[in-house]
């Protein structure tokens, strides 16, 4: 269902390769529909100091991967307000004729660059 979803990349990961000797985690990136919400921040200590991040919960139609050790697959991440965010849980919620996954996500701590379309869609 489409009602309040709107045009998001979700860049999803393929397991690591190796050619050459040297190590690559190929991925793509597509665009979802989906409605995205911010959430209240976290506070995290680490050895630099203290860092907030926004965390997000989104909805959608299509699945979201999560990380997955044994399949050495990272997990999908989300291009939101000009930022990387890294998916943390995802859940199909069956409950309700509205059928969709809902997906939190928080913020990247190591940024990649920003898409090469700059990751801004307009909507239908």
């Amino acid at each position: 269902m489409r009602f309040l979803k709107r045009k998001h990349l979700i860049r999803r990961y393929s397991p690591q390769t190796y050619t050459d000797g040297y190590a690559s985690v190929p991925y793509e990136d597509s665009i979802f529909l989906m409605d995205v919400q911010t959430m209240e921040d976290i506070v995290e200590t680490t050895p630099d100091g203290t860092v907030s991040r926004q965390r997000v919960k989104t909805f959608c139609d299509s699945p979201i991967l999560v990380e997955d050790q044994e399949k050495e697959r990272k997990a999908d991440r989300l291009w939101f307000q000009e930022k990387w965010f890294e998916c943390r849980s995802s859940r199909l919620s069956e409950n309700t004729p509205l059928r969709h996954y809902t997906s939190t996500f928080v913020q990247c701590l190591d940024q990649d660059p920003p898409p090469e379309d700059g990751g801004v869609y307009e909507s239908d």
